[in-house]
């Protein structure tokens, strides 16, 4: 395995649980143990609201953009990453909390998305924007031509072949 792939197992399974015990140890020695405890349960309740509401909106997102010429990716990336911000809130600690409430803001989430899938500034139709907005800002779109004329040589026609 890649010394890199190797690092960040390391880092999800073992360092990632550490600091999510600490960062609780230390909200709990800060404002008590009950507090914590009752955030952790409102945060799983909002990850399982969200999961749920996911579940039943994802299709209906994704037939919508099909019904209007799109093609779903927008609609289904968006979903999975609600859902995985739902999974975020459900895990106890709050590391993960913040990260999971911070997915559930669509302009990070978009952001979060972009990130994920390397998409510059220039990307075609990026998660967020319907595909005609870059063509309001630079004008409409126009099809690329390229005009040239050919000639077919074989190469029975080339002098000095029998």
């Amino acid at each position: 395995m890649p010394s890199s792939f190797r690092f960040g197992l390391t880092l999800i399974f073992i360092i990632f649980p550490l600091l999510e015990i600490a960062v609780l140890i230390e909200v709990g020695g800060l404002i008590g143990f009950w507090p914590t405890v009752l955030i952790l349960i409102g945060a799983a309740v909002l990850g399982f609201i969200v999961i749920r509401e996911q579940g039943l909106t994802m299709v209906g997102r994704m037939m919508g953009a099909m019904n209007q010429g799109r093609f779903p990716l927008e609609p289904m990336l968006d979903s999975y990453v609600l859902t995985t911000a739902g999974f975020l809130l459900i895990m106890p600690g709050l590391i993960s909390d913040a990260i999971g409430l911070l997915l559930l803001v669509p302009p990070l989430r978009r952001l979060a998305i972009r990130w994920a899938l390397g998409v510059g500034p220039e990307a075609p139709h990026p998660p967020g924007e319907p595909p005609n907005a870059r063509e309001t800002r630079r004008g409409p779109a126009r099809p690329i031509i390229i005009e040239g004329t050919y000639e077919r040589v074989d190469d029975d026609d080339k002098p000095g072949k029998p």
